[in-house]
Order: C-alpha cells, then sequence, then structure tokens
C-alpha cells in the first residue's frame, strides 16, 4: 500500500508501540490491560499527540471500522502540512467509531491538534487493519519470508530508504549509495 512519508514512519512507530504492549516482562499477554490503562491516562498522555503520536493512538485501538476501506487509500498518501489532508469534520464521515470510543474523541478534540491527531489516529488503525506490507499487529506471527518469495524487494521500503538517503545527503552527510 502506498502511504506518505509521514504515515509510513508513524505506522511503523505505532507497530513498535502495539508489539511492546503484547505482552509483559514476563512474555504473558498484556495488551487488553495496557490498553484499558492507556484509556484511563488519556488526560495526561495527549501532550504527547502532538510529538508523539503513536503513543496516544492506542487509545483508539480497534475503536475505528472503515465502511469503504479504498476510501482512505489517498489519505494515507497525503501529508498534514499538504493541502490534501482532510479535517475531522469531513474525515469523520469515513469511519464508524465504536461507541465505548467517542468520550475519547471529545477530550482529543478539545485540544487544539486533536482534529489532526483524529484524523492521524483512524488513518494508522486502518493501516493496522488493512496494509498487508505492514508488521502485524495483535500477536499475530508474520513470516517475513513470504513477501519476498519471488525476490521482489518490497517497493516501499526502497523509496523510503532513498528518501532517507536522499534527506541525509541534504543535511550534508555523505550518501549511502556508491
Amino acid at each position: 500500500m502506498n502511504k506518505s512519508y509521514y504515515f509510513a514512519e508513524l505506522a511503523a512507530s505505532y507497530d513498535a508501540e502495539i508489539q511492546d504492549l503484547l505482552t509483559d516482562s514476563e512474555g504473558k499477554a498484556a495488551l487488553k490491560a495496557r490498553l484499558k490503562e492507556k484509556r484511563q491516562e488519556l488526560d495526561a498522555i495527549l501532550p504527547m499527540m502532538e510529538f508523539a503520536p503513536e503513543m496516544v493512538v492506542p487509545v483508539f485501538y480497534d475503536g475505528f471500522s472503515f465502511p469503504n476501506p479504498k476510501a482512505l487509500a489517498a489519505i494515507v498518501q497525503s501529508e498534514p502540512d499538504d493541502g490534501d489532508f482532510p479535517d475531522w469534520e469531513s474525515f469523520s464521515a469515513l469511519v464508524t467509531l465504536q461507541d465505548w470510543a467517542k468520550p475519547y474523541v471529545e477530550s482529543v478534540l478539545a485540544e487544539s491538534a486533536g482534529e489532526a491527531f483524529m484524523v492521524t489516529a483512524a488513518c494508522l488503525e486502518y493501516l493496522r487493519q488493512f496494509d498487508s506490507a505492514a508488521q502485524t499487529s495483535g500477536g499475530e506471527d508474520r513470516d517475513e519470508d513470504s513477501d519476498k518469495e519471488d525476490g521482489d524487494d518490497d517497493e516501499g521500503e526502497l523509496d523510503l530508504a532513498e528518501a532517507g538517503d536522499d534527506w541525509l545527503g541534504q543535511q550534508g552527510f555523505d550518501s549511502l549509495k556508491s
């Protein structure tokens, strides 16, 4: 699935956060309890939504359903600063919120960055559920070799690597390309 740099980076961070929440230090399943903790601590972690949204998005884990998943494909290719990033009011028509999530949405929308965060949160949940190229969250094992059975490299990874190399070059670092 094609994603903007913004969503590619955040999806990887969000997946890592979910993976971290899956088990406790003894390896026992802990996702349900940890999500409950996150939801109870929402007011305390809300300031993180601007600089580390992947730490707040788990509050909405399984809080969205997507009646028309294809409608979100263009949105995950956008960046918050470009003109294509929707506001929450128009975007919310594309998703269905679980009843338990509605009070959390109200708390988030009371913040100045709340609308952009809610679009980001829904998109990250969409990617978690529908992006077959992404790491699978929720405790399912993923066979990484199956993606490369035909010897094809993941095109998204190559684009991201190139973008990262280009950015490093712009910052004055030597290119990783020879």
